[in-house]
């Protein structure tokens, strides 16, 4: 098949995003790949704003998700979609290369055995909350100390190429194989650009099209088939995340409640991630609060960050290991009582799981 003969459907979930919907939109309408092969989907949580009147203007098809859950978003865009590639965007990432779209699908018709094409990172824009450097190097402490994998542009594809097996590369890309890999990166396919082989997926793995928690976990599945990994060169992500440190600390909680008291809910993160490690990586969980309360040793690392980043402002990876610890503890020690919180949404407007 042609490159230019390829449909590329770019699924966004949205939730009141219409201060940065724009933004998508432009980098979108200035990619070099023909307009008429490209279809956005917005799947919308419920939004006030205008961020469906904006969707709709620029042509593109709406599905309205009644759960506002991410996740869910992603799957039923997933569902919907009938073209032979998937590019999963939030709707707070901004293509940079006008290029992008075009080179991942020569990335995918260059080899076959390639499964997704990765982009090269997040770049933070100027301006906003200085806790967005860290959520776009590591998303959070514990995927810091767990996997130490950065996001950034800049530092992933080298990270990437220094601890796992390069199969292939050309000037366009880097490809992965990860046959002979115990220790596996945390990588998640439905967001910052990725593009998926949607057809393939959706021959191959059948319940990916019944269960949305599987999303998150294409990486592992494909690799567990023998599919090779891309990521694309020179093709950074502008990420306009608007957590402010108060928020960031609050989406933290969040992700702890949901995992230690609503593990079925939890499939789609970390708790589902286990059942595709392996060796001792499957135990290095059990060391991180005596890491976190060591403090010497995120202290250490936080020293590492603001050497090779030249931020001072990495300092905050010590205070946040310290903060996700005593949350873990306490809310074990909450389970252990019998004690259940409630779990709200993730823009905490809806319970969705009450507690005991």
């Amino acid at each position: 098949m042609k490159p230019h003969k390829c449909k590329v459907d770019i699924i966004i979930a949205t939730y009141n995003s219409e201060k940065l919907l724009n933004k998508v939109y432009k980098a979108l309408e200035l990619q070099s790949y023909p307009s008429e092969l490209i279809q956005v989907i917005v799947v919308d949580g419920g939004s006030t704003d205008s961020t469906k009147k904006m969707a709709l203007s620029k042509g593109s098809i709406i599905i309205d998700n009644p759960k506002t859950e991410p996740v869910y978003a992603k799957y039923l865009g997933f569902v919907q979609s009938r073209a032979d590639y998937i590019i999963y965007l939030d709707h707070d990432e901004v293509l940079e290369n006008q290029n992008s779209i075009e080179n991942k699908v020569k990335i995918f018709q260059s080899n076959t055995s390639i499964r997704a094409v990765l982009s090269s990172g997040y770049k933070t824009p100027e301006g906003i909350s200085f806790i967005n450097n860290y959520i776009n190097d590591f998303g959070d402490p514990f995927s810091a100390y767990r996997y130490w994998l950065s996001k950034m542009d800049g530092f992933f594809l080298d990270r990437m190429i220094k601890k796992y097996t390069v199969f292939k590369e050309d000037s366009l890309s880097v490809t992965f194989n990860f046959d002979a890999c115990e220790n596996m990166p945390i990588i998640e396919l439905v967001a910052a650009g990725s593009m998926i082989d949607a057809k393939y997926i959706k021959k191959s793995f059948p319940k990916s099209l019944e269960e949305p928690a599987l999303l998150p976990h294409f990486f592992y599945m494909l690799i567990s088939e023998g599919g090779n990994i891309a990521i694309a060169k020179d093709d950074a992500i502008y990420h306009y995340s608007s957590d402010t440190f108060w928020k960031y600390l609050n989406k933290i909680k969040w992700r702890i409640k949901n995992n230690i008291f609503f593990p079925h809910m939890a499939k789609a993160g970390f708790t589902g991630r286990e059942g595709y490690e392996k060796g001792f990586s499957k135990y290095k969980k059990y060391f991180f609060i005596p890491y976190a309360f060591s403090i010497v040793l995120p202290f250490f690392d936080s020293m590492c960050l603001i050497i090779s980043r030249r931020k001072l402002s990495y300092i905050i990876h010590l205070p946040l290991v310290v903060y996700t610890a005593s949350y873990i503890s306490m809310y074990m020690i909450f389970k252990i009582l019998g004690y259940r919180p409630y779990l709200k949404s993730y823009d905490e407007t809806t319970v969705i799981n009450k507690g005991g």
